[in-house]
């Protein structure tokens, strides 16, 4: 089973999105193979063991970029149009590449081409959206 954080400062938005992404996971019949668990980013590094990624919110990009700490998980800053339109198997699959993408390293990954959130205009993984569904 793949193990998903959803972290963010405080836990408001991390803690309504892993609770959506978990409920979402039921409705999509991929319970038995994702779990997300809401992390503040805060104590990520301390819980990192109990997750095989980190997602991170798209307004902890700084402090995610700025922490000198080595992670041994891979972490993922999630664009913010990627959050509008969300689907327990876009985030499986991003958190899936994210982890091949890291080669089994820890410290913060995007695709190629997502350097900035602020321009990726995907509504789907980045699987999906490669193979040219928008």
């Amino acid at each position: 089973m793949l193990r998903i954080a959803i972290c963010c400062g405080e836990g408001y938005s991390s803690g309504y999105f892993s609770r959506h992404l978990a409920e979402a996971s039921v409705k999509e019949n991929l319970q038995d193979e994702v779990w997300f668990e809401f992390i503040p980013f805060y104590q990520l590094y301390d819980r990192q063991d109990e997750v095989d990624v980190a997602m991170i919110m798209p307004h902890m990009e700084p402090k995610a970029k700025s922490d000198k700490r080595e992670y041994r998980i891979p972490m993922y800053i999630i664009p913010y149009k990627v959050v509008i339109k969300v689907t327990a198997r876009d985030f499986m699959e991003d958190a899936e590449d994210i982890i091949a993408l890291s080669g089994g390293k820890g410290g913060v990954y995007c695709f190629p081409g997502e350097e900035r959130l602020i321009s990726v205009t995907r509504l789907v993984s980045h699987r999906k959206y490669i193979a040219g569904k928008r």
